[in-house]
Parts: C-alpha cells; sequence; structure tokens
C-alpha cells in the first residue's frame, strides 16, 4: 500500500527540510508533497533542496485546510499522509498511523505525548472536543493533530474546512458519517506554540476557525464537504425563511411581528445548549436510515423556548391555555418516548394496542394516552360545554401530532408537513398566525439543519409540531371541516399502518421531487473499508 505524504508548511524554512528527510523513511511511502501556503521566508526553496517530489508554492496564505486541499490535487496514491512542518527527525515515526488505514480504519489521527508546560489554557482544544462531541458524538484526546492517514476517496465525503478547524471537521465529520476513528499514541514533537503573544494570536485563530466550522454545521448553514456557492444559498434561504414569518405577524398586527421576531432571536441563541443538552447530557443520538450518526431529539428546542413565548401571544384565554397544554403534554410525552423507547417495542397504532392487551405498556402508549388527553383538554378549552365538539377536537389534535410524528423518518419531512398544516389553518383564519406563530419560527430557525439531515427533531419536537398544528386547525376550521380533516388524517394513519410512506413516496415522482426539495446529503459512503462505528 504505497501513500503520498502532504506537508502544508508556512514560514516554515527552519524545520521543513528535515521533516522532509524524515517523512521519507516511513515504510510504503513513495511520494512526499510540501505546500507553501504563501511563506515570507524560503520555505519552498528549502523543501526543494531536501528534495521533495512535489512542492506547490501558492501565491498568497490559504490556511492550513486551503493547504492540505491543494496538496491532495498532486497525490498520486489512494491513501494519504498529513503532518506538520515542524516534526523534524520525528516524522519518521508516523508509520503506524499508515498501518491502522491498512488495518480498515477510516482516518488514523496521532496522539502525541503529553506536554510539560507551554501551550495555552486549553480553550481552542476544548471547544474542538466540544464540536466532534456535540457533532459526531465522540470524545477523542487529540482532537487538533494534525498528523493523520486516511484513503483520499473518504477526504470527498469529509471536504477541508478553512484554516485550522481542518482538524476539528474532518473527526467530527467522519464519526457524523459512521466512519472509524482511531487515535495512535506516537512518540512524535513538534514545536509548541508557548504562552508567547504570538502563541496566544494562533490559538485565537484556531479558535475562531473550529468556531466557525461549528456555528455553520450545528445550524446546517455549511459543512467542509458543501460547496461554498450552497453554502450561501442555504444562509440566504434560511434568512428569507424568516423574514416570510415575521411578515406573516406584521399582517396580522404588528406586535405579533415584534413577537415572532424575538422568538426566532431566542431560537437562534438557544438552538446550541439545547442541541448539547439533547445530545450530551441526555445521550440522546441515534442513527438515521443512512447510518449517521445525529441527535435525536434536537426538538426539545420547541417547547422550551415556545412555552414562555405563547402567553405574551396576541390570543384568548382559551387559545393560550390550549396552546400550553399541547406543547407541555405532548413535548413531554414524547421526550419521554426519545428516552425510554426501545427499538424492537410495538410499532404503529396497531403494534401499541397489541402489546396493551398483552399487559404490557409501551412508551408509544403513554404518548397516545398523553396526546388523546391533552386533545382533549385543549379541545374542551375551544369548545366550552361542548362535549361532542370538544371530542372531534381532541381527535384532530392527536391525529396532527401523530401525523407529523409520522412524517419523521426523514430529512425535512415533519417540517413540511407543518408548513403544509400551518398554511391551510391560516388561509382560512388569518389570526392563525398569533396561535402558530412562536413554533412557526422556531421551526424556521432549525429547518437547515434538519432538512441538511444533520440533526433528527425527535418525538419530542414532531409532537409539539404537529400538536400545535393541530390547535390551529381546530380554531380556525368549521365544525364541517374539522370532520374532514379527521377523516383524511385518519385515512392516512391507517394507509401507513399497511404500507411504509417512505415506499409510497419512493414511488410517486412527485412524492420524490418534494420529498427532497431542500434536502442536501452527501454522496454515498464507500462501500469498502474504512467503515464502521466510531
Amino acid at each position: 500500500m504505497q501513500a503520498s505524504v502532504i506537508i502544508p508548511a508556512y514560514n516554515s524554512a527552519d524545520s521543513i527540510g528535515e521533516t522532509v528527510r524524515a517523512a521519507r523513511e516511513i515504510p510504503d511511502v513513495s511520494q512526499v508533497i510540501v505546500v507553501d501556503d504563501g511563506s515570507a521566508d524560503s520555505t519552498a526553496e528549502a523543501a526543494r533542496l531536501a528534495e521533495a517530489d512535489v512542492v506547490l508554492a501558492l501565491p498568497r496564505n490559504v490556511g492550513k485546510g486551503g493547504a492540505m486541499a491543494a496538496g491532495l490535487t498532486a497525490a498520486q496514491h489512494d491513501v494519504v499522509l498529513f503532518l506538520d512542518a515542524d516534526l523534524g527527525a520525528s516524522a519518521r515515526l508516523a508509520g503506524p498511523l499508515l498501518e491502522a488505514v491498512r488495518g480498515g480504519a477510516a482516518i488514523s489521527v496521532a496522539k502525541f505525548p503529553s506536554l510539560r508546560g507551554g501551550g495555552g489554557f486549553g480553550l481552542a482544544r476544548g471547544l474542538a472536543d466540544a464540536a466532534i462531541r456535540l457533532l459526531g458524538g465522540v470524545s477523542v484526546t487529540a482532537p487538533l493533530s494534525g498528523q493523520r492517514a486516511m484513503r483520499a476517496e473518504v477526504l470527498k465525503h469529509l471536504g477541508f474546512a478553512s484554516r485550522f478547524g481542518v482538524e476539528t471537521a474532518m473527526t467530527a465529520e467522519a464519526a457524523h458519517l459512521g466512519l472509524s476513528v482511531v487515535e495512535v499514541p506516537l512518540p512524535l514533537e513538534h514545536r509548541p506554540t508557548g504562552r508567547t503573544l504570538a502563541g496566544f494570536a494562533h490559538r485565537a485563530r484556531q479558535f475562531k476557525d473550529i468556531l466557525r466550522y461549528l456555528t455553520l454545521a450545528a445550524y446546517g448553514l455549511g459543512w467542509p464537504a458543501l460547496p461554498a456557492g450552497r453554502t450561501a444559498v442555504r444562509v440566504l434561504v434560511w434568512m428569507a425563511a424568516m423574514a416570510l414569518v415575521v411578515a406573516l405577524g406584521a399582517l396580522a398586527s404588528p406586535p405579533a411581528s415584534a413577537l415572532l421576531a424575538g422568538t426566532i432571536a431566542c431560537g437562534i441563541i438557544l438552538w446550541l445548549p439545547c442541541l448539547w443538552a439533547s445530545t450530551v447530557w441526555l445521550r440522546l443520538r441515534k442513527p438515521n436510515y443512512l447510518g449517521r450518526s445525529l441527535p435525536a431529539a434536537a426538538g426539545l428546542l420547541f417547547p422550551i423556548v415556545a412555552l414562555p413565548m405563547v402567553p405574551l401571544s396576541l390570543l384568548s384565554r382559551g387559545e393560550r391555555l390550549a396552546a400550553l397544554i399541547v406543547v407541555a403534554v405532548f413535548g413531554a410525552v414524547g421526550l419521554l418516548d426519545d428516552l425510554f423507547a426501545r427499538r424492537r417495542q410495538a410499532r404503529g397504532l396497531r403494534g401499541h394496542l397489541a402489546a396493551l392487551l398483552r399487559g404490557k405498556l409501551t412508551t408509544g402508549t403513554i404518548k397516545a394516552g398523553g396526546g388523546l388527553a391533552a386533545g382533549f383538554a385543549a379541545g374542551s378549552l375551544l369548545a366550552p360545554h361542548q362535549p361532542l365538539i370538544a371530542v372531534l377536537n381532541a381527535l384532530l389534535i392527536a391525529l396532527a401530532a401523530n401525523t407529523i410524528n409520522l412524517l419523521d423518518l426523514r430529512p425535512g419531512r415533519a417540517i413540511k408537513g407543518f408548513a403544509v398544516m400551518s398554511a391551510l389553518a391560516i388561509a382560512a383564519s388569518r389570526n392563525s398566525v398569533h396561535l402558530l406563530g412562536p413554533t412557526l419560527t422556531l421551526a424556521a430557525a432549525v429547518a437547515p439543519a434538519e432538512f441538511a439531515g444533520r440533526v433528527m427533531l425527535g418525538d419530542v419536537g414532531a409532537n409539539v409540531l404537529g400538536g400545535v398544528a393541530g390547535v390551529a386547525l381546530v380554531s380556525a376550521l368549521s365544525p364541517g371541516e374539522r370532520v374532514a380533516a379527521v377523516v383524511v388524517l385518519a385515512a392516512f394513519h391507517m394507509l401507513c399502518e399497511r404500507v411504509s410512506f417512505s415506499l409510497l413516496v419512493a414511488r410517486s415522482r412527485p412524492l420524490r421531487a418534494l420529498d427532497g426539495l431542500g434536502a442536501a446529503h452527501l454522496l454515498p459512503l464507500p462501500t469498502s473499508g474504512g467503515e464502521g462505528a466510531p
């Protein structure tokens, strides 16, 4: 297995020569590439004197990530080994990284011996570790190590983050995709930046680049394998969607638009803390249909932000109480299901009912019972002293919630279903904006991450979306229209009990087009080598 070594270098004339000569001594290395990243010294000349096979002298500094990407274009072999320019003679000890890839690892990363003295206060390293835990679901000891080997094929799925965010992004993206990341302890040596002004400036740049990657990836706006143009489009569409929701509020009343703008701000600010709480504290992480490791209850944001916002809405007392009950109860039973539902437990309404008849109480049964109770309570508040209408309302609210829950099996489906129900309610009554507003704005805020397949809303998110949509439909539709809505939703449920909705989508070209709208996915993963749970 022949390998290419890629060494990004910036103002490294004093160390690059020794590093190149040592890299040549690594078994199976037959090509050494040095990328001079716009250095102001004689780095490129020193690399040529050391007889590097390829020396790429970039006209300007593009950062470490850009230099690594440039080096890959010159690589002749399928396996690449990235090394830092300041390793010097210790670079010859990096061979075990190639052995780990040969053994099946997607990425192998060198773990340096603990440094005594020097270094900073660990802020950049701590942020890198947090980003990898949040986005990839694994914890590593060397998140910033630049010494790493992998197959070139893997890199097209990972991409190159800008500048010093590249190592953090590589590890997080590999773990997110379900690829194995192996750390290899090696007695490598490099020059610590130290607690000097230059050292602190270097680590500040590291921190900024890692934060940029974390922010873009966590909000679903961009990640290394997504082209810059598509990142820009996602940002523009995201901003336009949130502006549209605020505009809908302005059509209803100026105070409503102010409330919606405030809700959006709260949602954006609290998104990362809620994601951390659901993913790291509650350990709610699951593989999706592509086998990618995702935060599994990201919809926790909805009840946390919506509950304090609903009382501020321009709604009647009954509507406010109904919305609060639905958000609180549907969010609670949804979170219960996310936390304790077992993968092999009963599925579908018939499955949960059959389990109950056998004396087995499933979280799905608790969710259904709690949803019906909350729906009846909310329905009664919206139709006081009308028990039959209250029952009709409860059915519509419960069916709407479970419909969105059934849709939440692929990226973006739940939010699209919620948008359709919201549009119907607003078309029937403009005042529905007051009821839907807080949840609608939060859905717009998290939509990029959900559509991109970076997170799962979970039952806690899907149930709240559907429950609120059900309350809005109850408030906006006439009794006859509510009966028609219940019939349509019940028919959808019966169909899904017999046939997989995903199968129906796959068989219908219009449904496939709608299903893929706004959902961006990476290329298929490699079919051989380098796969496995991180």
